[in-house]
């Protein structure tokens, strides 16, 4: 499937947008981008971390506080950031008493890792090298997902939406993941990356439904081609696609535990050039 860009966007349904934008511009160092009004929905506050915007959602009809970690549903469940150099974040965080862990590492290891919360309760993993490497590393994201079927996901964002499989990778015992394997699908500078946690509860759904990590946007040239392509593949289409606020023509599908994936792209009238 055509892309506008590589990497995925990823949208956040907040109860508390001003402090979710405070947090993710302050204390991550995020960049703020011009706020968007969703008509009769409500607003949403948007940062630029490299390539990838985290839409910060404020719902008009308050959605139901759903609590993060990746251990208490199935659904996107985390977001891991990696970074040029972790410790001006973690020092941000310290100024503020901001609680984070983190994860021990071998001496010499080229990463380091940290554990965090954002305003909103969702899980962060923080990722930095060990020496800062400039323009050498790029900004990446990681949306986290515990799934109820590891083949199903790995059907769905494999093989229906064609993602390029990374090796898989074995975790500590002490991380409670079945098998102790993580999987991972590549798009551009995005990671989605999946293990199973057993039998949990199932917390995906509209992105207004409940708070946290609700979906992940894919910006396409043509939504309706787009639509019809992945039909054929057997990919659920949730939303027909429609023109939204006067802001873009968009649509939903859902992966294998109905977690939502909006495809958006020009207003039918832009893209037919009327």
């Amino acid at each position: 499937m055509e892309l506008n860009k590589p990497e995925l966007d990823v949208g956040i349904a907040t109860r508390d947008s001003e402090a979710a934008l405070a947090f993710y511009r302050d204390v991550m160092g995020f960049t703020a981008l011009p706020q968007v009004a969703m008509g009769e929905l409500g607003t949403q506050n948007r940062v630029r971390f490299g390539n990838h915007v985290l839409k910060l959602y404020d719902f008009k009809a308050a959605p139901e506080a759903c609590e993060g970690g990746t251990d208490k549903a199935i659904g996107m469940r985390l977001l891991a950031f990696l970074f040029d150099d972790l410790e001006p974040v973690l020092a941000r965080l310290d100024e503020r008493k901001l609680p984070y862990r983190r994860l021990p590492l071998p001496e010499g290891t080229a990463l380091k890792v940290a554990f965090a919360s954002d305003a909103d309760g969702n899980a962060l993993e923080l990722v930095g090298l060990a020496k800062p490497a400039g323009d050498r590393f790029t900004a990446r994201v990681q949306i986290g997902l515990t799934v109820s079927d590891i083949a199903r996901s790995r059907h769905f964002y494999g093989e229906l939406l064609g993602l390029r499989e990374e090796p898989e990778m074995k975790l500590p015992k002490s991380m409670g993941v079945v098998g102790n394997t993580r999987y991972g699908f590549v798009c551009g500078a995005t990671t989605i990356k999946f293990w199973s946690r057993g039998e949990l509860p199932v917390k995906t759904g509209a992105p207004a439904r409940r708070t946290g990590i609700r979906l992940m946007t894919a910006a396409v040239p043509d939504v309706d081609a787009a639509c019809a392509e992945l039909r054929a593949r057997g990919v659920t289409i949730k939303s027909e696609p429609q023109d939204f606020a006067g802001l873009a023509r968009i649509a939903f599908i859902t992966d294998p535990d109905g977690n939502w994936i909006e495809l958006a792209g020009p207003l039918r009238s832009s893209a037919s050039g009327s």
